[in-house]
């Protein structure tokens, strides 16, 4: 019984448990008129996007993305200001072709970074499994807890022979 509560623990502990989501991020650098970027290829879909604009981006009092993507959805999110840029998260909602745009304003003025595109996908059903590992071993692990302390409160069956 014991080996039985030490393997659910163990195998609550197990690398399946570890999955976790790649860190998506989008870096942009201003030179003047034009902006570089560092992008992945694809992105997935309501994952946040890790956006940092830097360069001649610490110049402005602020900056605005604006995403637009597939049914004419449009995505503005204010960045907050870093010691080099400004920086921020923003979610895509759909599947899809999706345009990142920039609004930089420096005091009445403001100017507009042409379109970065950006591949949006759904997940695909490895995503789903890894989830249902850490389920499962999130649930090995409670029972085999429970199992210990179940026995430690009830204490051991002893049955005792009366002549």
């Amino acid at each position: 019984m014991k080996a039985l509560v030490v393997l659910a623990m163990l195998l609550g502990f197990s690398p399946v448990a570890a999955v976790a989501a790649p860190h998506q991020t989008l870096s942009i650098v201003l030179h003047a008129n034009n902006a570089s970027t560092k992008r992945l290829p694809r992105y997935r879909v309501a994952a946040p996007i890790a956006v940092q604009v830097a360069g001649d981006a610490s110049r402005f009092d602020a900056v605005t993305i604006t995403a637009r993507g597939p049914g004419g959805i449009a995505i503005r999110t204010p960045l907050a200001r870093t010691t080099d840029g400004f920086q921020g998260a923003v979610r895509l909602v759909r599947p899809g072709a999706w345009t990142i745009g920039l609004t930089a304003q420096l005091g009445a003025v403001s100017s507009d970074v042409p379109g970065i595109p950006l591949d949006v996908v759904a997940p695909d059903g490895s995503e789903a499994a890894g989830y249902a590992g850490f389920l499962l071993s999130a649930l090995l692990l409670v029972a085999g807890v429970v199992v210990l302390v179940r026995r430690d409160l009830v204490g051991p069956n002893v049955v005792t022979k009366r002549s």
